[in-house]
């Protein structure tokens, strides 16, 4: 079991993921306030070009139908519940990073792309950043074909053209699941690199 996750359990109480939780709540009530793909916070391609850099953060937090909105945000209950307790702060950081890597392909990936919104993109970020901070410290098979499993249901969906999970309002973009996972890979890469060699220094005997 992932040390982090031990030390979330202590004298038979559990911690609760109060960032998540607090991530959830935002999404909820971005939707139930502003209704489906509200048309200030969306990813728009012109409006960002007109200077509303604000919608490269927005547009992940906001969604097209009902069921766009209930598949993102119960993935990221679950995803904040499973890894809050073995990234901590980083997990709000790695859905930030994680939200501009998506945006870079966004804009320059596919320039005929116009609008986009939802979570799926960035989630597939978080997923394999806590899947690897998890690896690191517990080398079960199943974290392994997790990100196994994740990286062929991106390749299916990038070759159908859609995702498998549901259908929405707006066609789905499975190459921003991609964007994601690849954002996500190089994020974690960096920080479990930096967070080794801290390791390493911190461990070396005084002379």
């Amino acid at each position: 079991m992932n040390a982090a996750f031990k030390a979330g359990i202590s004298h038979g109480s559990f911690k609760l993921p109060w960032r998540s939780l607090l991530l959830v709540a935002g999404a909820l009530v971005a939707y139930l306030a502003l209704g489906a793909a509200p048309g200030d916070w969306v990813f728009d391609r012109e409006a960002i070009a007109r200077g509303e850099w604000w919608r490269l953060i927005t547009g992940h937090w906001v969604h097209s139908d009902p069921a766009h909105a209930f598949w993102d945000i119960s993935a990221l209950l679950l995803l904040g519940a499973l890894f809050e307790a073995c990234l901590k702060w980083r997990l709000p950081m790695v859905l930030l990073l994680t939200s501009l890597g998506v945006d870079a392909w966004l804009w320059w990936g596919d320039p005929a792309l116009n609008y986009y919104c939802g979570l799926s993109g960035i989630l597939n970020g978080l997923l394999i950043v806590g899947l690897l901070h998890l690896w690191r410290d517990n080398r079960h098979p199943v974290i392994l074909l997790t990100a196994l499993a994740a990286i062929l249901k991106i390749y299916v969906e990038i070759n159908t053209g859609q995702s498998l999970v549901t259908q929405t309002a707006w066609p789905s973009v499975p190459v921003a699941h991609a964007a994601g996972y690849l954002s996500g890979l190089v994020i974690a890469t960096v920080t479990l690199i930096s967070g080794h060699s801290h390791y390493k220094l911190n461990v070396i005997p005084r002379q």
